[in-house]
């Protein structure tokens, strides 16, 4: 019985090392294996092309499982602190890191690659980046809350189910060859598959490549301590009040 094996996860949340190992494991390592494909957050695409592949991700979304048979599928998900997030995306998207973030005056189908929220902030010929670069770093991080609206509500819609394996980011940083092993045996990978795949998690670990790759600017947990103002703090708790103890999170 062949497995549906499905990776779920967020903007700055691991995506670009889940996808290194994954892609080099199934797309080059072992190329007859069926493959191994990311869809960003184009959710659309991901139900038409998914089936396709060995392995498939799709990034911000609370997918569809109805569209799946509960006895084959194996779905993981990464998760990380909310407010870890926004301070990331702050400070990524600040300095124009993805094409998206420099499109003057975004429509919604420009940010559909991200799912993102188009805060209203924004002024009328203004891009994401430009618009983070203009104001201050308070309300440059309640931007990104906004932009990361979809996001959230989308993370408090999962459901809790025995096909489905939910890690913290805060679990994986320092524990990648533990939690990457526990991911392939949840997938039920073979011992080839598994052997190439655990020398991957250790060679694109984000501890191993951090100040030699400008994507990865700290995999450190609780950043949002040092910069979440008591108005971003309101503002933020008037937004997704119940999404942190849904989530197991804590102020």
């Amino acid at each position: 019985m062949a497995l549906t094996l499905i990776h779920c996860s967020y903007h700055k949340c691991l995506t670009s090392y889940y996808y290194k190992v994954m892609s080099r494991l199934f797309n080059l390592c072992l190329p007859l294996s069926g493959g191994y494909t990311h869809f960003n957050s184009l959710v659309n695409r991901f139900y038409s092309e998914q089936k396709k592949y060995k392995i498939a991700s799709v990034n911000n979304h609370c997918i569809d499982l109805s569209r799946y048979d509960d006895q084959t599928l194996r779905l993981t998900r990464f998760i990380r602190d909310p407010r870890d997030l926004v301070i990331s995306g702050y400070f990524y998207h600040k300095r124009a890191a993805e094409p998206w973030c420099k499109i003057a005056n975004p429509k919604e189908l420009d940010w559909e690659v991200v799912n993102g929220n188009i805060p209203q902030q924004l002024s009328n010929g203004q891009s994401y980046a430009e618009y983070l670069q203009s104001v201050d770093i308070e309300d440059g991080i309640i931007g990104e809350i906004d932009f990361r609206k979809k996001h959230f509500v989308g993370m408090a819609q999962w459901p809790e189910r025995d096909n489905i394996l939910t890690i913290r980011y805060e679990d994986i940083i320092g524990n990648e060859r533990e939690i990457f092993d526990r991911l392939f045996s949840f997938y039920e990978f073979n011992k080839l598959e598994r052997t190439i795949g655990m020398y991957l998690v250790d060679r694109y670990s984000a501890r191993r490549r951090q100040g030699t790759v400008k994507h990865i600017r700290s995999p450190q947990p609780g950043q949002w301590q040092k910069h979440f103002t008591p108005r971003v703090k309101d503002y933020f708790d008037q937004e997704h009040g119940g999404l942190l103890k849904k989530l197991g999170y804590t102020w």
